[in-house]
């Protein structure tokens, strides 16, 4: 696989590094008087609507600091965009509108930084965290898979419920009912088919499923393996609009996470083979620009058991013909 050049990938750090970092997002900001009294507001883009976004009385100092750092933060956007742009030219994947303007909407929502984004959406952002451009045919998806930090999250304004924030990005999103139609959704899906799915790292058999997540009026399906892959996640960067700052797993724990299910989907011979060829491409980017990580990803795996975590690795490393996947280059 071609490898993408250090400037591309040192530009798409610095845009990383920068979204990160960010206190606020860009927006047009205004007074509005109410009883004699100013308070101020920021109109701002948000997946594919724009809303108002209250900030405080005008005169309140912490107000004028949010006001400020607003419009800082409007001229930075301006100069990510033109990075973003580069970024692309140089081969950068970016994700498809629908799906950029659901991560816009999470993160506008103050959601995005509390969750990681696992499955393609994730597997999209490790070219240049890699250093080389994977296959593209693998990083098509109609799934966004969002895995919860804590159960407990909510937004930044009181009361919105994970509907209500993703219906900014497609009017048309609702709630998949599931078979306990008693219990909180934790899918959502919209018209055109995408689907947003809400998982947890599963702590008990006998968790319930879905896990309620009341303040956003949603569940979280319970996985297992998902509390090892979602450990120490990576700071990200989304290509789309100004950037969106993301958490992701990271990349080796991805591939053997990958390997893994590949083993237990047995009725579902499409999505089995899109987890073998996505491990098969990373694990072999990997063994070139980081194969120490990929040496603690197999030893932290290894370490959770035989016949759960290394039998299904062995098994799914023997299929894709990397058996020697954890010898260094040249060994």
């Amino acid at each position: 696989m071609k490898t993408i050049p250090p400037t591309i990938r040192t530009l798409y750090a610095d845009l990383v590094q920068e979204l990160h970092a960010r206190s606020e997002r860009p927006g047009s900001v205004y007074s509005r008087a109410v009883k004699g009294i100013d308070y101020a507001y920021a109109k701002r883009s948000v997946g594919v609507t724009r809303r108002d976004v209250f900030l405080g009385r005008a005169d309140d100092p912490e107000t004028v600091a949010r006001v400020e750092a607003i419009k800082a933060e409007g001229e930075r956007a301006k100069a990510r965009r033109k990075t973003i742009s580069a970024l692309k030219a140089g081969g950068v994947p970016a994700p498809a509108p629908q799906l950029g303007a659901v991560l816009d909407a999470l993160d506008d929502a103050g959601l995005l930084l509390k969750m990681a984004v696992v499955g393609t959406a994730a597997y999209q952002c490790y070219a240049p965290l890699t250093g080389f451009h994977l296959p593209a045919l693998h990083l098509m998806t109609q799934d966004a898979d969002f895995a919860t930090l804590s159960l407990t999250i909510e937004g930044d304004e009181e009361g919105e419920d994970l509907e209500t924030i993703l219906k900014r990005a497609d009017a048309t999103f609702a709630a998949v009912p599931g078979l306990n139609r008693k219990a909180l959704p934790s899918h959502f899906r919209a018209a055109s088919g995408l689907m947003v799915d809400l998982l947890t790292p599963q702590l008990r058999r006998d968790d319930p499923n879905p896990m309620p997540m009341e303040k956003l009026k949603a569940g979280a399906t319970p996985l297992h393996y998902l509390k090892w892959l979602i450990e120490e996640p990576v700071h990200a960067a989304v290509l789309f609009s100004a950037g969106i700052p993301v958490l992701v797993p990271q990349p080796a724990r991805y591939a053997l996470h990958k390997l893994i299910l590949a083993q237990k989907r047995t009725a579902d011979r499409a999505k089995r083979g899109k987890d073998l060829a996505q491990a098969s491409a990373l694990i072999t980017v990997l063994k070139q620009s980081d194969p120490y990580a990929l040496e603690d990803a197999r030893d932290a795996a290894f370490a959770e058991g035989k016949d759960g975590w290394e039998t299904p690795l062995r098994r799914s490393l023997a299929e894709i013909g990397l058996t020697d996947a954890f010898e260094p280059v040249g060994g």
